[in-house]
């Protein structure tokens, strides 16, 4: 059975290649995944050994690389649904923060668990283009064999691709960050209680069993 922390490690690998040479706007994106795959993968192989022993430099290589990619202000406004206009302005930055410090540690924990795992690039349709929108799909390929679709969803603002939402075997994970937060609004009826408490670990577990990848 894969693990929930190499379920996001996969996930984590993707978005570092996306990284790599989604900025140029002039480019499609499928081909900038394709010319970027090799270089990011050996890089990871090259440096395995130190993120495998210095996890401070595993968290700076993430955020190195996702920083400029994932655009976490519209990702977490979509996780915290109609409790948006009901936060604080510092609540929500807090949150903003909070949110991705969660998904760097789980992605920095779990990286290395990449391991030549196989990834192909699909072919772009049209309906994959609409306006400012893209979508890259990708398959993964897990130690035992099973495919696992990966759907980018991103978003072309000031002329540089960011990645507004994540698909796996199908599981918007947008969608299940925002029923955790509503879930944990329910249960504790405060704000500041929901951010300090809140894990994108948890939803790895959540996507694990959901996704039913081994």
């Amino acid at each position: 059975m894969t693990y929930p922390k190499q379920l996001f490690s996969m996930m984590a690998a993707v978005l570092l290649l996306l990284a790599a040479g989604l900025a140029q706007a002039e480019q499609d994106p499928r081909k900038l995944v394709e010319q970027t795959v090799e270089r990011m993968t050996k890089r990871i192989d090259a440096e395995r050994q130190k993120l495998n022993n210095d996890p401070q430099y595993a968290r700076e290589l993430v955020r190195e690389e996702l920083g400029d990619l994932v655009d976490f202000k519209r990702i977490t406004r979509v996780v915290m649904g109609d409790y948006f206009d009901q936060a604080s302005r510092e609540q929500k930055y807090r949150f903003l923060e909070v949110f991705e410090n969660s998904l760097v540690n789980t992605y920095a924990s779990g990286v290395t668990l990449y391991d030549g795992q196989k990834m192909k690039v699909l072919p772009l349709r049209e309906e994959d283009r609409r306006g400012n929108y893209a979508r890259v799909r990708m398959e993964f390929s897990t130690n035992s064999g099973q495919v696992v679709p990966i759907f980018f969803t991103l978003f072309l603002d000031g002329g540089q691709w960011r990645v507004v939402n994540v698909y796996v075997n199908g599981l918007d994970l947008s969608q299940i960050y925002k029923q955790q937060f509503a879930q944990s609004m329910q249960q504790h009826n405060d704000m500041d209680t929901v951010i300090a408490n809140w894990s994108a670990a948890d939803v790895a577990d959540e996507v694990e069993n959901k996704a039913n990848v081994n």
